[in-house]
């Protein structure tokens, strides 16, 4: 296992794909930045560090899905985990070192969106944070990390079990932008700009609880429940899919 787990490691940070999404984030938030710094000035304000730490969460659910896309379907093309069965690995344990890997990719991205909007709020800002103190700024990300890893391991699962062929690509992706939307219109209806929320009885009960529990929820505006709700929304995603895969990678015949 800790073979595995050490190769599959090794293989993800000499990755280019890491490095894609990592000069992605980087792009993004800095232009973000420029381009609200822009607007700021020329209506007579000024964005504040508040606005550049929320923006990564906009993009997180697509970036981190093509990651996990990008580095554990390769892992199929190129005979990688055929290759580890035939040396005499367990299926289990390929399994969980690709799940592991996932999440390092998560936990990677995020601190590269956390480590630059620091150094962007730091050097484009002058108020600081102005609606979250630095305990609140701290669990935030706490969040956005747990949600993040929560849908890598979904989103790896789902390369695993559909053998890393294009169709895992478009199920992947469909699946991050499905739920991405579904996720807004579910705010958009709990929490409308205007007015009340209309939504009763079984609806609103299913609403309310892909709120609360569902990760894909989180990324889709600021956290309003306590960071409990949300690690045991993140790690109900998690042991669901560790426990669907095994279950289906275990039986799967692998080409």
């Amino acid at each position: 296992m800790f073979k595995l787990l050490y190769a599959d490691t090794r293989k993800l940070i000499y990755h280019a794909g890491l490095r894609e999404l990592v000069a992605a984030i980087t792009v993004y938030l800095v232009g973000y930045t420029v381009m609200m710094k822009t607007v700021s000035h020329f209506m007579g304000g000024d964005i504040s560090a508040d606005d550049i730490h929320t923006c990564f969460a906009s993009i997180a659910t697509l970036l981190v899905s093509a990651s996990t896309l990008m580095c554990t379907a390769g892992e199929y093309s190129d005979g990688c985990i055929r290759n580890k069965l035939i040396s005499g690995a367990v299926r289990t344990e390929v399994f969980l070192s690709a799940e592991i890997t996932a999440a390092l990719q998560a936990i990677i991205l995020c601190a590269v969106a956390f480590t630059e909007s620091v150094v962007l709020s730091l050097l484009c800002t002058k108020g600081g944070l102005i609606s979250m103190t630095l305990s609140e700024l701290a669990d935030y990300w706490l969040i956005i990390t747990m949600a993040c890893i929560s849908i890598a391991v979904f989103s790896t699962m789902l390369v695993m079990i559909l053998g890393g062929k294009k169709i895992s690509y478009v199920v992947g992706i469909a699946a991050a932008v499905g739920l991405n939307i579904f996720s807004l219109e579910i705010i958009d209806k709990l929490y409308p700009a205007q007015g009340k929320c209309t939504l009763s009885g079984m609806k609103l009960m299913l609403y309310s609880f892909y709120d609360r529990y569902v990760p894909y929820a989180y990324l889709s505006m600021r956290p309003h429940y306590g960071t409990l709700t949300y690690l045991l929304g993140s790690l109900g995603l998690v042991i669901i899919s560790l426990i669907a895969g095994i279950l289906i990678f275990n039986k799967k015949e692998i080409q």
